[in-house]
C-alpha cells in the first residue's frame, strides 16, 4: 500500500496531484506547498488543521469523531488510502501573515530551529521588523531531534527530501506573504538564515551525516560560497543570501549569532539558548568564551508531551496555585486545547511543591488535599496520568521527558563551569534565550534545577536571539565580521567525550 500512488483533489483550487498511499493529509498538502497551522505538532489535540474531505481515508479516531461531522477530518491524523478530495480554506488555515507596504523594499530573516521555523520581514525603508511567522519545521516527520534526522540522511533520497521540504516550506511562505501584500518578489533584497549547524547544512543541501558520528566533522563553518544559493536566487533574484557562520557541529549560527546580540557587561556572564538542543556559554570577564551544547529534546517547546503544543492560540501558557485554587492563563478566548512549555514547567513545579510527584519525578499513588478538586489520577494505557482541571493531561512519560531535558541542562552547565574554572557564585549575568525563555516563570524554572544556583546573578530574558541575529545581519553589514572575530575566542566542550558527563547527568535527573 505504501508504494501505491493515489490522486487527491484540492478544492477550491481544483488541483489534482498524486501522493503515496499512507500519507497524512497534512504531509500531502505540504508537498503541494500548502502549509497548515499545526501548533500541537500533529497530535490532533489543537484541532487547528481541520479540513472538509471525501473519498478513501483512514477511519476517524476519537479526536476526529469529536468534530461531530464525518466530513471533517484532522489533516495531521487522517491518512489517505485512496483517491480523495480535500477542501482547504487557505485564508483561515494558514498562519497569520503581516501586512506589508508594497512600495517598500524588504529583507527576510529566518530562524531555522529543529522544532519550529520563524520568519520575519524587515522593512528596509522604515527600518522596522514586522511580527514573525512561526511554522513547525516540516522535517519533523523524519524525527523530532537532529540525531534522528541525521540517521535518516544516510539514505541519499531522504537527505534530499529533508532539504527540499524545508526549502519548499520557507520559499512558499515568503511567496504567500508577498502575494497577499502585493509585493513584487524583486523587492526582497536580503535573506538572512540563522540555525543550528544541522539545520543550516540541511537547508543548503550539505551532507549532514558527518555531524552525527565522532569526531563530528564540520567541513564548512563559513557559508560565504552560498551568497547566491540557487534555490533562493531563482525565486528571489535580487536577494543577497547570508547564512550565519557555525562554530562546530552542535554550536551553529543560531548560537554564535545569539552571543553576538548580547550587550557588553562587566563580570562573567552565562548564556543559555533553550530549545530542542540547549546551547550554553560562559562569557568570561576577559572576553574568552567556553561553550557547549546538550540534547534536551523538544519537550519544552510543547512537543513529545501528551497535551503539548506550541505557544499559539488555544495553548495554556501558565499555571498558578493561589489559596489552594489552581488557575491558568491561555492564548485566545476559547477552551484551551493544550499546554505550552512554560505552563508545563509551572505545573510540574506546583505538583512537586504540593506532594503530587516526588523528587524522582514519580507520580504518587494519591492526590493530596486540596489539589484533589483540581487534579484526578487515572491509569491510561497502564501509564499514570494526571487529569488537570478536566482540560489537559500530564502523564509519567511527560514528566520523564522534562527530567531528561533538565538533567542534560544541569549537567552541561556544571561541566561548563568547571571547564571555565569558575563557580556558580562567579556568574553575575544570566541571559536566557529562546521563545520559551522569554515567557518562563524563572522561580519555577529554578525550583526544578535546570541550572546551578546563580545566587549573585541578574537574569535577563532575551527572546529569540537567533532570529534577532538574522535581523541584525539584514541591517548591519559588519555584523558577520564581528561574529567571525568573536568565534576566535570560543573554546568548545564536547559533552559526548567528556569523562564526567554521564555521571553528572544521572545525578542531575532528580528535581
Amino acid at each position: 500500500m505504501q508504494n501505491n500512488r493515489v490522486t487527491i483533489t484540492i478544492l477550491p483550487e481544483n488541483r489534482s496531484v498524486k501522493v503515496p498511499a499512507g500519507t497524512t493529509i497534512a504531509d500531502a498538502l505540504l508537498n503541494c506547498n500548502i502549509v497548515l497551522h499545526t501548533p500541537c505538532g500533529g497530535k490532533g489535540i489543537c484541532k487547528k488543521c481541520t479540513v472538509h474531505t471525501s473519498g478513501l481515508l483512514s477511519q476517524p479516531d476519537d479526536y476526529e469523531k469529536s468534530l461531530g461531522d464525518s466530513s471533517l477530518r484532522l489533516a495531521c491524523r487522517a491518512v489517505i488510502i485512496g483517491d480523495a478530495t480535500i477542501w482547504i480554506d487557505s485564508i483561515t488555515q494558514r498562519p497569520r501573515y503581516p501586512e506589508l507596504n508594497p512600495t517598500n523594499t524588504y529583507a527576510v530573516a529566518i530562524d531555522i530551529g529543529t522544532t519550529t521555523v520563524q520568519i520575519a520581514f524587515f522593512d528596509m525603508t522604515t527600518k522596522q521588523a514586522m511580527p514573525e511567522i512561526t511554522l513547525l519545521n516540516p522535517q519533523r516527520r523524519f524525527g523530532q531531534d537532529v540525531m534522528t534526522r541525521i540517521s535518516n540522511a544516510n539514505d541519499h533520497a531522504k537527505a534530499s527530501h529533508l532539504t527540499q521540504i524545508l526549502l519548499q516550506t520557507i520559499i512558499t511562505t515568503i511567496q504567500d506573504i508577498c502575494n497577499i501584500s502585493g509585493i513584487d518578489i524583486h523587492s526582497i533584497v536580503t535573506i538572512a538564515i540563522s540555525g543550528n549547524t544541522v539545520m543550516s547544512y540541511s537547508f543548503l543541501g550539505i551532507d549532514i551525516t558527518p555531524l552525527g558520528t565522532y569526531p563530528y566533522t564540520t567541513l564548512i563553518t563559513s557559508f560565504d560560497d552560498y551568497n547566491h544559493y540557487p534555490p533562493l536566487k531563482k525565486t528571489f533574484p535580487n536577494a543577497q543570501v547570508t547564512v550565519l557562520p557555525a562554530v562546530s557541529a552542535f554550536l551553529g549560527g543560531d548560537f554564535l549569532g545569539g552571543v553576538g546580540t548580547l550587550p557588553k557587561t562587566k563580570g562573567n556572564s552565562f548564556f543559555f539558548d533553550i530549545g530542542t538542543n540547549g546551547e550554553m556559554a560562559i562569557i568570561k570577564e576577559d572576553g574568552t568564551i567556553v561553550a557547549t551544547s546538550c540534547a534536551m529534546g523538544p519537550a519544552l517547546e510543547g512537543m513529545n508531551i501528551s497535551s503539548g503544543m506550541t505557544a499559539t492560540e488555544g495553548a495554556i501558557t501558565h499555571f498558578n496555585l493561589d489559596n489552594n485554587t489552581l488557575t491558568y492563563t491561555s492564548i485566545g478566548d476559547g477552551k484551551p486545547s493544550g499546554i505550552s512549555g512554560t505552563a508545563l514547567i509551572d505545573l510540574i513545579a506546583i505538583l512537586l511543591r504540593n506532594g503530587v510527584i516526588e523528587k524522582s519525578g514519580a507520580i504518587k499513588t494519591a492526590i493530596p488535599q486540596p489539589l484533589s478538586k483540581h487534579i484526578q489520577l487515572e491509569h491510561i494505557e497502564n501509564i499514570k496520568t494526571l487529569i488537570i482541571l478536566d482540560i489537559i493531561t500530564i502523564n509519567q512519560q511527560d514528566i520523564r521527558n522534562v527530567q531528561l531535558a533538565k538533567g542534560a541542562s544541569l549537567a552541561a552547565a556544571k561541566i561548563l563551569l568547571r571547564e571555565a574554572g569558575l563557580s556558580a557564585h562567579d556568574i553575575e549575568q544570566v541571559y536566557i534565550a529562546g521563545a520559551f525563555g522569554q515567557h518562563i516563570n524563572i522561580d519555577n524554572f529554578n525550583e526544578l534545577s535546570f541550572l546551578p544556583e546563580f545566587k549573585k546573578a541578574t537574569y535577563h530574558f532575551s527572546g529569540n536571539t537567533s532570529l534577532k541575529a538574522a535581523i541584525t545581519a539584514c541591517m548591519d553589514n559588519e555584523f558577520l565580521q564581528r561574529l567571525i572575530q568573536r568565534k576566535k575566542h570560543i573554546t568548545t566542550i564536547d559533552l559526548s567525550q567528556h569523562h564526567e558527563f554521564n555521571d553528572i547527568y544521572v545525578k542531575s535527573l532528580d528535581f
